[in-house]
């Protein structure tokens, strides 16, 4: 038993690594705001951070920029925590990806759109 079982797991660990799962994944560390401080304050991050990326997007110029600003605002997203935010942060996910996809294809028009319909999200977070 513990041989297949040691066996099962060397196989997906192959298998991850020759897709470059884990070789290729980004390093990167999100600490979780524990406190009522450190939630508002990625609250805070966010909303800033999407504002940023809006002001790119309009410009409509510099879709790297975007990218990299909208990165910043999925990493602080990650630091909100709690119940209460489950289905708004899934919402707010979603648009983000979808900016970031559009951005990566030119379509600065579309992003704008999904950051602002983001913003909106952000706006409804209640305070921790």
């Amino acid at each position: 038993m513990m041989k297949q079982t040691v066996k099962s797991i060397l196989t997906a660990t192959v298998i991850a690594v020759s897709s470059g799962m884990l070789v290729a994944a980004p390093v990167t560390t999100v600490v979780a705001a524990e406190t009522a401080a450190g939630v508002n304050k990625a609250i805070a991050d966010v909303t800033r951070t999407l504002q940023e990326a809006l002001q790119i997007a309009m410009e409509g110029t510099d879709s790297k920029a975007l990218l990299d600003k909208l990165q910043e605002a999925k990493q602080a997203y990650k630091e909100i925590t709690g119940d209460v935010y489950g289905a708004r942060l899934q919402r707010l996910s979603g648009y983000i990806r979808r900016a970031r996809g559009m951005a990566r294809r030119g379509d600065l028009a579309g992003a704008e759109e999904q950051i602002k319909k983001a913003l909106e999200v952000v706006k409804t977070l209640p305070k921790a």
